[in-house]
């Protein structure tokens, strides 16, 4: 392009152009065909209907991976974050580590009772991804945080004055949070699972191939001497 010349879709947009104009040039209003030499047309029209198949196709990607949060998604689930607020990303992710894996209801409780000014924000973003993802048909009730992650936002610098004539740089970090609903065990099955698993291991200590024998106690009264 530096050298007066043209890249290669450009040049094929521009031959496509020609064969078109070339094409509606060689055919009257009536439908004949002026000229013997229109062999451009077939194919300009072949194209244009490709372009249009990979265009829906494209179209109909873009609408399900909206509606459903992902394209390759083997069950439906539901992404929303938050806006750009400002904190500092390491602060909101240890509210994301607390909420990650855990069920929706269980998840919006634990930021209820937190003492994190952030918690807040986050107990409002997961109501209304709560509220999106019923609106969609999806099961409340089998909501889980499957994904959740935090981004940086922009670092703001500000000038900090001191003392002496001298000045520092201030900055004031923000961040959002990112989360993913899918469908998961609530927490009354990863409870009962749980013991399930704990009562298998205890099952599987058994004796160790030790026989308790019922021995006589001795020493049972305490000789004198003792308190001394």
């Amino acid at each position: 392009r530096q050298r007066g010349g043209l890249m290669p879709d450009e040049a094929r947009r521009l031959e496509v152009d020609e064969q078109r104009e070339a094409a509606l040039g060689a055919i009257s209003s009536d439908g004949d065909a002026l000229f013997d030499d229109v062999e451009g047309q077939s194919g300009i029209l072949k194209a244009q209907a490709r372009d249009a198949q990979r265009e829906l196709l494209k179209r109909e990607a873009r609408r399900a991976r909206k509606r459903w949060g992902g394209s390759n998604a083997a069950e439906p689930e539901h992404k929303y974050s938050t806006a750009t607020f400002k904190i500092s990303p390491r602060k909101l992710q240890l509210l994301a580590s607390q909420i990650g894996g855990k069920p929706i209801d269980l998840a919006i409780l634990q930021m209820q009772f937190s003492a994190k000014r952030a918690a807040k924000r986050v107990q409002s973003t997961l109501a209304l991804a709560r509220d999106h993802a019923a609106e969609k048909g999806m099961d409340v009730k089998r909501l889980v945080v499957s994904e959740a992650w935090v981004g940086k936002g922009r670092y703001i610098a500000r000038a900090d004055i001191k003392g002496r004539a001298r000045m520092g740089t201030k900055h004031h970090p923000s961040a959002r949070l990112s989360i993913v609903l899918r469908y998961g065990k609530t927490w009354e099955q990863k409870e009962y699972e749980t013991i399930q698993a704990a009562v298998r291991k205890v099952r599987s200590l058994g004796t160790g191939g030790i026989a308790r024998v019922q021995r006589p106690i001795v020493n049972v009264h305490q000789r004198p001497g003792w308190n001394i």
